[in-house]
């Protein structure tokens, strides 16, 4: 059964809103429709139910739940195939392929802020695709939503990830970096371990707290952002040496390696 959804908000930061006929929320991964009945419906129950939306310029989009799948990294987190309405009428992928060449995404509780910085206000969330930074943490498994293995919020291992992955070294979420470079990260929960250890091609960057880097030992692409560049407008960065240690010292929750 095609069901019509009213959402209002950004593709890729959509903030959704209450109809007359159904409240469409967000747990974890997954959409949760409940109609005026009082019917629950998740998103394994709405593939081929029909979202209309607005973007910032209130043209409308429409998009379509092809498919629902756990995903292979992680099983608590649905991936959804969703397809937005061309001119024509037909259906194309919403999202970019990622480098499994999964072209999917998943609704996230909470929001982003214009300087890169998440929060979560109750009744916000926004759809991510897995070709982006924001889907790649969880994915990773720095849930938001969840916990870490002893009980940990993992809200401030999300924003660590996120500045370490655009390389966003003072936390502003400027990117830094670009699509394709490698990188291996790990943390101190040992969510990640490190896999690079024994490849000297793989030196350490960074250290990762919530508000970007808490020291640099090199830039990941010096040519986007030299380090002397770097250290100059942001000299609390500097180390010597910029290390694990260094980093953990300084309350570092993620680090990583990359060719340097």
């Amino acid at each position: 059964m095609r069901r019509l959804l009213h959402i209002l908000g950004l593709l890729g930061a959509l903030a959704a809103t209450p109809v007359a006929a159904a409240t469409l929320t967000v747990e974890g991964s997954r959409f949760v429709l409940t109609t005026d009945a009082g019917q629950r419906l998740t998103s394994e129950q709405l593939v081929g139910a029909v979202l209309d939306m607005t973007d910032p310029n209130g043209r409308p989009i429409r998009a379509r739940i092809d498919a629902v799948r756990p995903a292979k990294e992680r099983a608590a987190t649905l991936l959804h195939d969703l397809s937005v309405q061309l001119p024509d009428g037909s259906f194309a992928p919403m999202c970019e392929p990622d480098a499994y060449g999964r072209k999917s995404g998943f609704p996230v509780p909470g929001q982003f802020d214009a300087d890169g910085r998440y929060s979560r206000p109750p009744g916000k969330w926004f759809l991510t695709c897995t070709s982006g930074s924001q889907a790649k943490c969880i994915l990773w498994g720095y849930d938001p939503a969840s916990r870490g293995p002893g009980g940990e919020d993992l809200g401030p291992f999300y924003q660590a990830c996120q500045n370490m992955v655009r390389a966003a070294y003072d936390g502003r979420g400027v990117a830094h970096t670009r699509d394709g470079t490698s990188i291996d990260l790990w943390d101190v929960l040992r969510i990640q371990v490190p896999d690079s250890t024994d490849d000297p091609k793989y030196k350490f960057e960074a250290g990762w707290g919530t508000a970007g880097a808490v020291c640099v030992a090199h830039t990941r692409i010096p040519d986007i952002l030299p380090l002397d560049v770097l250290l100059k407008s942001a000299p609390q960065l500097r180390a010597s040496p910029c290390d694990e240690a260094e980093a953990r010292r300084r309350g570092a929750l993620i680090f990583n390696r990359s060719k340097g």
